[in-house]
């Protein structure tokens, strides 16, 4: 009995023994099952982060690249004083008149498809400044604006010329002449649609008063060295009637730029409307025009351009009369500071008129004038 006691009881110690270690092997697997389940998660968490982490980075460099939508206000304008020495010499007259004109423009663009524009413009001989444009614009589509106000109608390269591109302080005796009749500042509605960066279509309807409306249509290729510019203007009478017809002017334009040299040709026709009205026949009016710019840089610091130029206009109001109004200009004009904003501009300028072969000497006029845009 004692034996079998003895026995039993080391068999109760290696039992003992044996759970224990089991238990014990239970717990370390448990251990480690628990751990590498925290890697686990761990590294889902960091997994989870890298993907998380760019997307975040992302948003954040949008915004700071983001630019903010603001109000962007623009102000330029120039200033001409200097003198006009007009001699007529069908009247035996000279008139001797100061040159004062300053022109102020401001452009307002609230956002991107919205923009305003506001002039105004001050001649010495008037008293009071003049609005000389005020029209607001809308960007229907990336390529396409439309304009409501008041401002000038477009037509061929005299026309758009900008003020530091004009060099001559009157228009041609062509554009001189259709200024009453089709060309000026009125109430407009205009259409502008861009074809790539060469093509421009503009279409437009104008009211001069309540008794005539204007169309204008012109089609522009651009392509920095060559313009091209086809446009036509068609005056309307209300209510329409055989005493008042429609008349038209159209022109065709062509300029090319190079860096020595700007080189300008036009020719211009249509219908007269003062002898339309008052001859009750039709007078078929044309005009042409060459201009030629040239460009001399000196290097120097304060005189930085010398630029001659010379422009012949012909002009007639009435193909059938046989008569012509002819126009030879010349000018030089010195250009100081950056890009040639300080000008001082002289210009001699003859007209004269032919008349069945006959010619006669018209006016002769000088202007010399101090130009300077901001």
């Amino acid at each position: 009995m004692v034996n079998s006691s003895k026995i039993l009881i080391v068999l109760l110690i290696i039992g003992s023994i044996g759970v224990q270690t089991i238990y014990a092997k239970k717990g370390k697997d448990t251990v480690k099952d628990t751990t590498a389940a925290v890697i686990v998660i761990k590294e889902s968490k960091k997994e989870t982060k890298k993907v998380v982490a760019p997307k975040d980075t992302t948003v954040k460099a949008a915004k700071k690249t983001e630019p903010k939508e603001e109000t962007e206000i623009k102000i330029d304008g120039s200033l001409e004083v200097g003198f006009d020495n007009n001699y007529k010499a069908n009247k035996k007259t000279t008139e001797y008149k100061k040159i004062g004109k300053a022109e102020v423009g401001a452009s307002f663009r609230p956002v991107k498809k919205v923009r305003a524009e506001i002039g105004f413009e001050y001649n010495s001989k008037d008293s009071l400044p003049t609005i000389d444009k005020l029209y607001g614009q809308y960007n229907i589509t990336n390529f396409g604006t439309a304009r409501f106000g008041y401002m000038k109608k477009s037509f061929g390269l005299e026309e758009r010329a900008d003020l530091d591109k004009r060099y001559f302080h009157k228009r041609s005796i062509i554009n001189d002449s259709l200024e009453n009749w089709f060309l000026g500042h009125d109430l407009t509605l205009q259409y502008r649609h861009e074809f790539g960066k060469k093509w421009e279509l503009r279409g437009g309807f104008s009211w001069m008063d309540s008794t005539r409306y204007l169309q204008n249509y012109s089609l522009e290729y651009d392509d920095k060295k060559n313009d091209i510019i086809l446009a036509l203007i068609i005056r309307h009478y209300l209510p329409p009637s055989e005493d008042m017809a429609t008349t038209f002017v159209s022109s065709l334009s062509y300029k090319r730029t190079d860096k020595l040299l700007a080189s300008e040709a036009e020719l211009t026709c249509g219908t007269n409307p003062d002898i339309k009205y008052y001859d009750k026949k039709d007078a078929l009016l044309f005009g042409a025009r060459l201009k030629e710019n040239f460009f001399i840089n000196t290097g120097l610091n304060s005189l930085q351009q010398v630029i001659p130029v010379a422009e012949a206009a012909l002009y007639s109001r009435d193909l059938s009369d046989n008569a012509f109004d002819t126009q030879f200009r010349a000018g030089l004009t010195l250009g100081f500071a950056k890009k040639s904003a300080f000008q001082w501009r002289n210009n001699y300028g003859v007209v004269s008129k032919i008349n069945d072969g006959n010619r006669e000497l018209w006016r002769r006029r000088f202007d010399s004038e101090v130009v300077v845009i901001f």
